[in-house]
C-alpha cells in the first residue's frame, strides 16, 4: 500500500463482463473537473462500491458535450461524437451507475442554453436506450461562484481556461442562471438527481474544485446513487477489494496538429477496475 492509501494495480485477470462476475459498469462525462479530480474521483468511487468496477469515460481539459474541443495542441471529439457510444459494453446484472458534469462549458463555446440542454438530453437519451435501469446524477453549474466573481478575475480566468472567448462575465452569469434553470427542469421530467456544487467548493477560480475539496464533491455526487446492499456484491472482510490507483486515462482518440492517435481501449486494468476513455 502506498502513502495516499492505494495499493498497486496487481498482474492477475483483470475485471470481466461475464454474467458469472459482479461487475458495475460506471459512466463518468464530464471536464477539467473530472481530469482535476481524477484521483479524488476514483478513490471515493472505490471506497462507496464495493464490488469490481469498469469505469467508462468522456473527459478532457475543455471538453465539450457537442463540438470537438482544443486544449493547447490537443484536439477531443465533442462527447456525442465520441466512439463511447459504439462501444457500450452488454448490460451486466447491476444498474449502471452515471455521473454528468461540466455541463456549462459549452457556454463558453457560445452554443445557447437551449442547446445545451438538449445536447444533455441526447446524452440522457442514448444511456437509457443502452440501459434502462441507469442510475443518473446530474450536476448543477456553480452559479454561486460565479455571481461571486469580479470582472477582473473573470478576465484573468477566461485567458487562463478559455483564450480567444469573446464571452462577458455579464453573458456568462446570465447563462449560467438560464442553463441551470434547464437542468432543473430536465431533471423533474427525466426523473434525475440533480446536485448543486457547493460554493465553499471553489476559490479564485469559478469553475474548479479546490484541490482540498475534490474528496468531498465526488463523494457528494456518488453518494446519490441509490445503490442497494443487495445489488451490490461487498467483498468479505477476510477477502476485501483492492483499492487502485489507476493513472488519468488517454482518450481512445487525440488529435494533435492534424494527426490522429487512436489508443486502444481499456487502458488500466487491473483485479477490482478497469477504466476505458473515450
Amino acid at each position: 500500500m502506498t502513502a495516499n492509501g492505494f495499493t498497486e494495480p496487481d498482474t492477475r485477470p483483470a475485471v470481466s463482463d461475464s454474467p458469472a462476475v459482479a461487475i458495475r459498469h460506471v459512466l463518468l462525462f464530464g471536464a477539467s473537473n473530472l481530469v482535476l479530480g481524477w484521483p479524488a474521483l476514483t478513490r471515493q468511487l472505490q471506497q462507496q462500491i464495493a464490488q469490481p468496477l469498469h469505469i467508462h469515460t468522456c473527459l478532457g481539459m475543455g471538453r465539450s458535450y457537442i463540438r470537438p474541443s482544443r486544449c493547447l495542441a490537443r484536439v477531443l471529439p465533442g462527447i456525442l461524437e465520441s466512439r463511447l457510444w459504439q462501444n457500450l459494453p452488454r448490460p451486466s446484472a447491476a444498474p449502471p451507475l452515471v455521473l454528468l458534469t461540466d455541463v456549462g462549458n459549452d457556454i463558453i463555446y457560445r452554443f445557447s442554453v437551449t442547446d445545451i440542454q438538449q445536447a444533455v438530453a441526447e446524452t440522457l437519451h442514448r444511456i437509457r436506450t443502452w440501459d434502462a435501469r441507469a442510475d443518473i446524477v446530474l450536476t448543477g453549474l456553480p452559479v454561486q461562484a460565479l455571481d461571486d466573481l469580479t470582472p477582473f478575475r473573470f478576465q484573468i480566468a477566461r485567458r487562463l481556461l478559455f483564450q480567444g472567448s469573446p464571452l462577458t462575465l455579464t453573458e456568462a452569469r446570465q447563462q449560467a442562471h438560464e442553463l441551470q434553470q434547464l437542468l432543473g427542469l430536465l431533471a423533474a421530467d427525466q426523473q434525475l438527481r440533480l446536485v448543486q456544487p457547493d460554493r465553499a467548493w471553489y476559490g479564485l477560480d469559478p469553475i474548479h474544485y479546490r484541490r482540498r475539496c475534490r474528496d468531498t464533491a465526488f463523494q457528494t455526487y456518488f453518494s446519490r446513487w441509490a445503490v442497494s446492499s443487495s445489488a451490490a456484491t461487498s467483498p468479505t472482510p477476510e477477502c476485501p477489494l483492492p483499492t487502485v490507483a489507476p493513472p488519468l486515462p488517454i482518450s481512445a482518440d487525440v488529435t494533435r496538429r492534424g494527426r490522429l492517435t487512436v489508443t486502444p481501449q481499456p487502458v488500466f486494468q487491473s483485479r477490482s477496475l478497469q477504466v476505458s476513455a473515450w
